[in-house]
């Protein structure tokens, strides 16, 4: 089904953005040394001839209306609605301020009317000419009826092809053929600085199709959704996003509409923003468009998206592991690893520490759930680690996710001799493991082998670089594991004054940790 639908605009809307539009280009002009050329005078001395910058003032100018002509016919508007299904009258409905202040005061009220349908609004662009389109999954999400409406007003009933909330990609479609669509560019080739253009209908339904232009202001922006980034955690892959943060003006609405270059090309789905106000602000997300096609790909052919799945949890490694042992700032260190996952399988343990994937360095821990989810289950993942200080790489045939999946009190008989001595040398307290200890800091079990840290200082290089701190269970140094205090003590007083030694952490999930501590060089007196 179609209709067409006119939205009215207001001549002073018309008139106002018309006018703020020459003042920008005037103050553009002196900012960026070009307002001679553009003919608008900047100082008294100086002229230049109008007809001398024409050709240069209207490059970008006619880059800028090329863009929109060519992509906006490809832009729609979505307006989504949860319609109730059919309501008996003798179903009851539950109070609406159920656990809130007002719950008491509308306790004997009649809730049992027909509920009202919930909407929202949001964009898309259409990515095929069969009538295919892209948009974000939480623009759809929960929602029943979906409407689309064209530029020309054309209004088309929508259905879902496939929705992935892990990567917030969603594709819908229409009944429709021969449809304009955008060409998708490679969001790997993009540069900070670069011009983009934004598409969508930003607050409400009459500002459809509105264009605004910006920058790239940063790419890489890594922001981790609800849920563990943890590749084993068992309710499946948490929303890891890597982001092009844009200054082109993004606000609600905008969600699901196009981010391309001046080329035209579709180089993300713009689908968040950081504000204190509700509105834009200058900083603006998009979805790259290599994870969208990915994404969109996969839920085109299979309706479901498919990732690897390597089966470790992992963290950041502390700075003083990354100096001690010379890794990259985006080490990943391997915490646990689950049974029979392709890591246990491939040989990877507790402590290792992961710094590149298939070649390319690891800048930043979060890309590991990133690269490892681009990839398929089955394909080979060349894993490198470092090991105690030894390069080690492993080929890893990856798993995949099941439909089902989409992370202290002190001890009064410590060694007062060697607490007192490590408070003052490293900044931490020791003691042996007591059951008490044990429960505090999570175990299950009682006697657990190791020391735990008690006290620490968090002026420390133990609390600022190593990321240690209270209840943190130590079950080796130097390489040498100990089981108690005394054997400890042993093994600290023949390290080297002076050198950064490995430190072994166990975590009450049967996991390990990894860090690095370093003795201080002697006084002299």
């Amino acid at each position: 089904m179609r209709t067409k639908r006119n939205y009215p605009v207001s001549l002073a809307v018309i008139v106002a953005v018309f006018l703020s539009g020459g003042l920008f280009a005037m103050m553009g002009a002196n900012l960026f040394g070009i307002g001679d050329k553009t003919g608008v005078e900047t100082r008294a001395a100086e002229s230049v001839p109008v007809a001398d910058a024409v050709p240069e003032a209207t490059t970008l100018e006619d880059a800028f209306t090329q863009v929109v002509e060519r992509v906006n016919p490809a832009v729609v508007q979505i307006q989504a609605k949860n319609v109730p299904t059919e309501w008996s009258p003798d179903e009851p409905r539950t109070n609406p301020f159920e656990d809130t202040p007002f719950q008491n005061f509308f306790r004997d009220f009649d809730f049992n009317v027909p509920q009202i349908p919930r909407g929202g609004l949001g964009s898309g662009v259409l990515i095929r000419p069969d009538g295919h389109i892209l948009t974000n999954n939480h623009v759809i999400e929960n929602m029943n009826e979906l409407t689309v409406i064209a530029m020309d007003g054309t209004e088309y009933e929508a259905r879902v092809i496939g929705a992935d909330p892990v990567s917030d990609v969603a594709v819908i479609r229409i009944d429709a053929e021969a449809l304009p669509y955008i060409g998708m560019g490679n969001s790997d080739q993009i540069k900070v600085g670069q011009w983009v253009m934004a598409f969508g209908s930003p607050i409400e339904a009459s500002l459809g199709n509105t264009v605004t232009a910006g920058i790239i202001s940063a790419t890489g922006r890594i922001r981790i959704g609800n849920g563990s980034p943890n590749d084993n955690d068992a309710s499946g892959p948490a929303p890891t996003y890597n982001f092009i943060q844009t200054d082109a003006a993004i606000n609600p609405g905008n969600s699901g509409g196009p981010l391309v270059n001046l080329r035209g090309e579709l180089i993300g789905i713009n689908t968040a923003i950081i504000t204190r106000t509700g509105g834009y602000q200058g900083i603006g997300f998009a979805i790259p468009v290599n994870t969208v096609r990915n994404v969109a790909d996969q839920l085109i052919a299979t309706g479901r998206v498919e990732r690897g799945k390597l089966g470790v949890s992992y963290g950041p490694a502390s700075e003083a592991l990354v100096e001690t042992l010379n890794l990259p700032q985006g080490a990943a260190v391997v915490g646990s690893v689950i049974a029979g996952s392709a890591a246990e399988n491939a040989g990877i343990r507790p402590g290792d520490v992961i710094v590149s994937l298939n070649g390319k360095q690891l800048t930043n821990h979060q890309q590991l759930s990133l690269w490892i989810g681009a990839m398929k289950p089955g394909e080979v993942a060349e894993v490198e680690v470092n090991r105690d200080g030894d390069q080690k790489t492993f080929r890893i045939k990856l798993g995949g996710w099941e439909n089902s999946e989409s992370p202290l009190a002190g001890n009064e008989n410590a060694s007062e001799t060697i607490g007192d001595r490590l408070m003052g040398e490293l900044g931490i307290a020791l003691s042996n493991i007591t059951p008490d200890l044990a429960r505090s800091a999570g175990f299950e079990e009682e006697a657990i082998d190791g020391v735990i840290v008690t006290e620490i200082d968090p002026t420390s290089y133990a609390a600022r670089e190593a990321n240690l701190g209270r209840g943190a269970v130590i079950s080796e140094i130097d390489r040498k594991k100990v089981r108690n205090l005394e054997e400890f003590e042993a093994v600290y007083e023949n390290i080297e004054e002076g050198k950064a030694f490995i430190v072994r952490l166990r975590t009450p999930n049967g996991g390990a940790g990894i860090t690095a501590l370093r003795k201080p060089e002697a006084q002299e007196e």
